[in-house]
């Protein structure tokens, strides 16, 4: 079964230095897991939450961004929206510098965490993983490439009894 993500909080419209229009908006993850009883929902404390800025018109089509102006999801009438297919994904990516503004020290990070939207049990997830990383700036290391594929199917494994 396909993962979902909710969108759970937006905040205010807000305009980058381009004076594009955008919210950060938060999602969390709807997991399912399979359990001797069946799949069930896994407990919102085991599921990843990410904030992700979401424009009106994106960068690379012009097109508004899944979650801009959706509603936030509400459990007791679901029809209103805020219900995506997608998950969070971690992945090995080509290293990078980040800087501790308290500090001021440089890091070189390797690993990056991106929301993609789409069916991860569609053969084609795959590509959609490459292309949200890149969209971001992140290229997935090739070594690295099938850790991400593996990662979801090992979970399963292990959940399952």
């Amino acid at each position: 079964m396909s993962n979902y993500l909710v969108k759970v909080s937006e905040s205010e419209i807000k305009q980058d230095k381009n004076q594009r229009n955008y919210k950060t908006v938060m999602f969390s993850e709807v997991v399912m897991m399979k359990t001797p009883f069946g799949e069930v929902l896994k407990p919102a404390s085991q599921t990843r939450t990410r904030a992700n800025n979401c424009y009106e018109k994106s960068y690379l089509n012009d097109k508004e961004q899944p979650g801009y102006s959706d509603s936030i999801f509400d459990p007791r009438n679901p029809s209103k929206g805020g219900l995506f297919q997608g998950e969070i994904v971690s992945a090995m990516v080509e290293p990078y510098d980040i800087i501790d503004t308290r500090t001021g020290e440089v890091k070189v990070v390797d690993k990056y965490t991106a929301i993609v939207f789409g069916d991860s049990d569609s053969p084609s997830f795959k590509a959609d993983v490459r292309a949200a990383f890149k969209s971001q700036g992140h290229i997935i290391s090739e070594e690295a490439a099938p850790m991400v594929i593996l990662a979801k199917e090992e979970v399963e494994e292990v959940t399952s009894f």
